[in-house]
């Protein structure tokens, strides 16, 4: 059975999300979640790689480097390769996102660095949406609530993001 990375997150995410649900108070370690993950099918290395996924996005919001911070109105050229990750609905939805407000220059760039970090040749704007929510949802930004990014995820073409 062959997963890639974002398969295993989603399916982690869905899991962690339903535990916290039937019981807040109970932290689900890192031992009960391979194990969890495994039984689902996913293979050992898909199970590593998802979760040090996890960990470079701790990293990148541990870090007190900003080097975007005082950017307002820059435009972002995507180089050739991030082209190929991103197709243009994906790039707009980003732009979109930032122009809202949502994501800072520094989030993007997270959320592009993640994104490019993904194994896959190519990623849907579906997948996207799933990286945003793992990014932001992993801010240490009190602003952001729970429901706006469940939004992110279910949002379909037709509406705006809130």
């Amino acid at each position: 059975m062959t997963h890639n990375i974002l398969d295993v997150l989603t399916y982690m995410f869905d899991y962690l999300f339903e535990e916290a649900e039937h019981d807040s108070s109970n932290e689900i370690d890192d031992t009960t979640l391979k194990a969890h993950l495994s039984d689902a099918g996913f293979e050992p290395i898909r199970i590593e790689k998802a979760l040090s996924w996890l960990e470079n996005i701790a990293t990148l919001q541990d870090g007190n480097i900003k080097p975007f911070a005082n950017t307002h109105g820059g435009m972002r050229i995507y180089s050739e390769v991030e082209k190929l990750k991103l197709d243009a609905k994906s790039r707009g939805f980003l732009l979109f996102m930032e122009n809202m407000g949502q994501i800072d220059a520094n989030q993007r760039e997270m959320i592009i660095d993640q994104i490019m970090s993904l194994g896959d040749s190519a990623v849907s704007l579906d997948d996207l949406k799933w990286v945003v929510m793992m990014v932001l949802g992993n801010s240490n930004d009190e602003e952001i609530s729970a429901q706006w990014l469940e939004s992110i995820v279910f949002l379909d073409d037709n509406h705006t993001v809130q």
